[in-house]
């Protein structure tokens, strides 16, 4: 039955994809990519656990913990797709429900492979098999732990650095409003491309993870290169009334609003 449902989702998904480029609607294409996908995704997750459960509450802990093993992996080496289905306005909450899902992984993770050992070790006493479960589920507190601070420690880099780019930005405003052929401009501008291109850095890291084929990004692919090619633009022309800097400047604003949240610089 769990083979039949999963078929049944990648069949659906390959023929939304293959009627999406017969027709070539690339934007239809992207946002049935990230619907189908993250559906297709959920669905598989949330039957995986549900099986784990019945199987563990009817004492097959070698076939729960394989189950809820796999409930881990369809989330840990899937990340979110990349196209535009989040925005600046969600990136408070898209952070926060990828760590909160990506740390309840990892926990499963830990968990079913306990199942697995216990499943395996069936005729162990009680105090190892106690003390191999409580070692494993340890593990995985430890990796919750670490990969939480890893995204902490990155929203702290991205919002120092969102900091630094307004304020060079500020100090090129004000020295163009005052005197547009002041020498000065110049290094203003190249400052201003520095912070740019250090804030695109941490921008481009990945939230989770540090292996980017496995990570879900800060942003979606488009909206990051977009933010960057405004801030850019804005840079080499020094005019806070042009529209690259007017369309820029509240997306950085937002940026470190949403990051703001999970400062942490002992992290």
């Amino acid at each position: 039955m769990a083979t039949a449902l999963i078929i049944m989702s990648v069949g659906w998904f390959l023929v939304t994809l293959i009627a999406g480029v017969r027709s070539g609607a690339r934007g239809w294409i992207d946002v049935a990519l990230n619907r189908e996908w993250l559906t297709f995704r959920s669905g598989v997750s949330i039957f995986l656990v549900i099986a784990a459960l019945l199987s563990v509450a009817t004492g097959r802990f070698l076939a729960g913990g394989i189950l809820l093993l796999s409930a881990a992996a369809v989330r840990l080496l899937s990340p979110r797709v990349t196209g535009a289905n989040w925005d600046f306005d969600d990136l408070g909450s898209h952070i926060a429900s990828e760590v909160f899902f990506h740390c309840l992984a990892i926990l499963g993770a830990a968990l079913g492979l306990a199942g697995v050992v216990l499943g395996l070790l069936a005729d162990l006493q009680t105090a190892p098999r106690v003390t191999l479960a409580l070692t494993l589920g340890l593990a995985g507190l430890v990796a919750v732990n670490k990969s939480a601070a890893r995204t902490r420690k990155l929203c702290s880099e991205i919002g120092k650095r969102s900091s630094a780019v307004a304020r060079s930005f500020a100090r090129l405003h004000a020295t163009c409003d005052a005197d547009k052929s002041d020498p000065g401009i110049k290094e203003l501008q190249r400052k201003c491309l520095e912070d740019v291109d250090a804030l695109a850095r941490a921008l481009d890291t990945r939230l989770n993870t540090g292996y980017r084929m496995i990570g879900t990004p800060v942003l979606p692919f488009f909206a990051y290169r977009r933010i960057v090619a405004e801030l850019c633009i804005a840079a080499r022309s020094g005019d806070k009334n042009a529209t690259p800097w007017r369309a820029a400047e509240p997306k950085v604003r937002k940026i470190a609003r949403a990051c703001a949240k999970w400062t942490d610089e002992m992290a």
